[in-house]
């Protein structure tokens, strides 16, 4: 098998009945992996002992009599009633993994919650003690790796000296302590003289620690698909019942196994298929389990899903870790109602074979706090909206005064910040704001923007082409991209005499939205700035005439207070500001791709887009704060603020859970004036592509985010369009 068959779509099976078939046929077995690294050692003179002994006597490697005869000697173990009795130990470590997870510094769903979490439990269910020289999560992980194909050579030493540390971690089935319930290894002990001649029952022990590691995965997978997926979701996990209600669709949903390899070991016909012997099949489990969702949902037939496989090779451990999801989903779900994730700090670790978070980090309460004197993290809805609402008592961060005393102070030339700063709306208050205000308002008022979307949808249209005509499609670069240039620098009026140069520079702008910058950022940006002004190119009044763009509107009104070079600044941190556009399509394009299929709804219709536009905005909006300043001393909810007390909303939290009414677009007289452009822009864009692709799908963990402190902004989103290719059955 060459490693680029492992990316081609084409080459995997699908279908859930043939995929359950293959499970079931004896004449599909598991690789042989023990064999592989015996001629590895041969080759190289290494030793993978370690890695040898998971091969050799785990399960997920074994085939014929002998597997068989091990499956039978630990069936009793994991039977229901078994596992059963494990409930009280599962309960224990779900409550001290929930209340390490509230006492950390900065929590992570998966290092505070569902690695201890899972820890704690096999460490008593298998019957050792992790003596925590070093911390054993990365490498039970590392050693689990083994069924990845075609490792590196650095790999597999790394990986078996893993597997080395966490097997001499446990004790001889002689010394495992007798308690009630009996641990395996104690279980294993009471029955060695059952098992298969040859076989090491503690090394068997320990490649169930392994195994065990992949209910921490899918748990954190799960955790993060239902807290990315709508609120009420959430909500409902933490009411009596739901794990009877909810759990088998939650483990079909996120295995965070995504193929299961088996080979043939002679000629066979599966559902009408021919397989030769030899040959390796690909076996989607995700793909399988939606469509067993989606048949389920056509004849309302319930179906199990393939999550722990079929047949001979079917997981052992399945009530156990039905057993953790069912306490551990509820508990945490009751116990941080408005838990809220840092996405754009959420990590995977992805290969053809697996996906599961690596790192969730997440905001518990979303309870307003005082971060320190000068500064207050308001995370509820009701604070916030009063805050925003208040201009009397509240002011938006006032840059120019502060760059004014900055520049006397330093002696530094600030006169460029100065500039944004005065021209930059976020920034501005009183009459000057209000000019401003009301003339933009006549380029992208509610009752204005209708006038652009021919020009919103011809780039549309033209993006879709670009998107299409790509090699490796990107949803960011060939799409959210070109349509935000395309659409805002037309409003906008904006023409460069150097364009390359102009769109390089451009995203600078975006710096524009953090207040009070380092002085070293702050000369950067301001230098940078001066050369995007300098490439502008304005319009005389003879081309104005009849001219509809913002920048020649603002020229013809010759407004009191904005000289050429203030309108221009205008305009140019309105561009800044507008690139929230392609970050907030990217992150809805995302949201929505990431939704089980079946949950999604009919994408191509754009009723579906305007019944959900509010949901999708509160969700996905790319702005993570909104600033203001106390003028006075003012109460603030629960907290007292004296003046120049800078207000935080953070947006993350204060619209989790909220639709109509959120704050992503702010409110008040400082609301986002391009929010009825978004809006228009969405409306049209979201149905148009999936009419064009209907059958998009991402790129598994394929994208990543920019590490901007201000915006959720993706930087890339790798797509397939073609996704539905007949499954090809020779594998090279």
């Amino acid at each position: 098998m060459k490693q680029h068959d492992w990316h081609v779509q084409a080459l995997v099976e699908r279908d859930p009945e043939r995929i359950e078939a293959i499970l079931r046929s004896p004449a599909f077995a598991v690789s042989d992996a023990d064999a592989y690294l015996r001629e590895i050692e041969l080759q190289t003179g290494e030793d993978f002992s370690a890695l040898r002994d998971i091969s050799r006597f785990g399960l997920l490697y074994q085939n014929g009599a002998e597997h068989l005869a091990l499956r039978r000697l630990i069936a009793a173990f994991f039977s229901d009633r078994a596992v059963f009795a494990w409930q009280g130990v599962v309960d224990e470590a779900v409550g001290a993994a929930l209340t390490r997870l509230e006492t950390a510094k900065s929590p992570d769903l998966v290092e505070d919650f569902c690695q201890p979490l899972l820890l704690s439990a096999i460490e008593r269910i298998v019957g050792f003690t992790d003596d925590r020289a070093t911390p054993l999560f990365p490498l039970i992980s590392k050693a689990q790796q083994l069924p990845e194909p075609l490792l590196p050579l650095r790999e597999l030493r790394v990986m078996n000296a893993a597997a080395s540390y966490v097997k001499n971690l446990l004790p001889t089935l002689e010394e495992a302590h007798e308690r009630d319930p009996s641990c395996l290894l104690s279980y294993l002990h009471e029955r060695r003289g059952k098992a298969p001649e040859g076989v090491d029952l503690r090394a068997t022990a320990f490649t169930t620690v392994l195994a065990a590691n992949s209910v921490s995965q899918s748990l954190g997978f799960a955790l993060y698909g239902m807290l990315m997926g709508e609120p009420e979701k959430w909500s409902e996990a933490a009411q009596v019942g739901w794990a009877e209600r909810h759990l088998d669709k939650i483990l079909s949903q996120y295995p965070s196994t995504l193929i299961f390899m088996r080979k043939v070991d002679r000629d066979i016909e599966i559902d009408g298929c021919p397989y030769s012997a030899g040959q390796v099949s690909l076996l989607s489990i995700a793909t399988a389990n939606t469509g067993l969702r989606a048949r389920e949902a056509e004849d309302g037939r319930s179906r199990r899903s393939l999550t722990f496989g079929r047949g001979a090779h079917k997981c052992p451990g399945e009530s156990l870790a039905r057993l953790i999801f069912a306490s551990a989903i509820p508990a945490i779900a009751k116990r941080f109602p408005r838990l809220a994730l840092h996405k754009d700090q959420v990590r995977f670790h992805a290969t053809a074979m697996v996906q599961y978070p690596v790192a969730i980090p997440c905001e518990l309460e979303g309870r307003t706090r005082r971060v320190n004197a000068r500064l207050v993290e308001v995370k509820d809805i009701a604070t916030a909206r009063a805050i925003v609402n208040n201009d009397t008592d509240f002011s938006p961060p006032v840059m120019e005064p502060h760059l004014r005393e900055l520049a006397v102070t330093s002696g530094k030339d600030l006169s460029q910040a100065i500039r944004i700063a005065r021209n930059a709306m976020f920034f501005m208050t009183g009459e000057r704001h209000a000019l401003a205000r009301r003339a933009v308002a006549e380029c992208l008022g509610g009752n204005r923007v209708s006038n652009w979307q021919p020009l919103v949808d011809r780039e549309v249209q033209a993006a879709l082409d670009g998107l299409s005509a790509a090699a490796a499609p990107d949803l960011i670069h060939d799409f959210a991209d070109p349509l935000f240039r395309g659409i805002t620098k037309s409003i906008l009026g904006l023409r460069s005499t150097d364009e390359t140069r102009f769109d390089s520079l451009a995203p600078i702008l975006q710096d524009v939205l953090e207040p009070w910058l380092p002085m070293r950022e702050l000369l950067r940006m301001q230098d940078l700035f001066a050369e995007l002004l300098s490439l502008i190119s304005v319009p005389g009044p003879g081309e104005r005439a009849g001219n509809a763009t913002l920048l020649s509107s603002m020229l013809d009104a010759d407004l009191p207070e904005f000289e050429e070079e203030d309108v221009k600044a205008l305009v140019l941190v309105l561009y800044g500001a507008s690139f929230n556009l392609a970050h907030t399509l990217g992150n809805i394009l995302h949201w929505i791709l990431i939704q089980p299929p079946e949950e999604r709804g009919d994408l191509s219709d754009p009723a579906w887009t305007e019944g959900n536009l509010e949901l999708l905005t509160s969700l996905c909006a790319s702005p993570k704060y909104i600033y203001r300043m106390a003028r006075r001393p003012v109460a603030a909810g629960d907290l007292n603020l004296d003046a120049d007390v800078t207000a935080r909303m953070q947006l993350l939290s204060v619209n989790r859970g909220v639709a109509t009414g959120h704050l992503a677009f702010g409110h008040g007289l400082h609301r986002c004036v391009g929010a009825q452009l978004t809006r228009l822009m969405l409306r049209r864009a979201v149905p148009a592509l999936f009419q064009r692709h209907p059958t998009l799908t991402l790129v598994t963990q394929g994208h990543r985010y920019f590490k901007m402190s201000q915006t959720v902004a993706m930087e890339n989103l790798p797509c397939r369009m073609d996704t539905h290719a007949e499954p090809k059955k020779e594998l090279a």
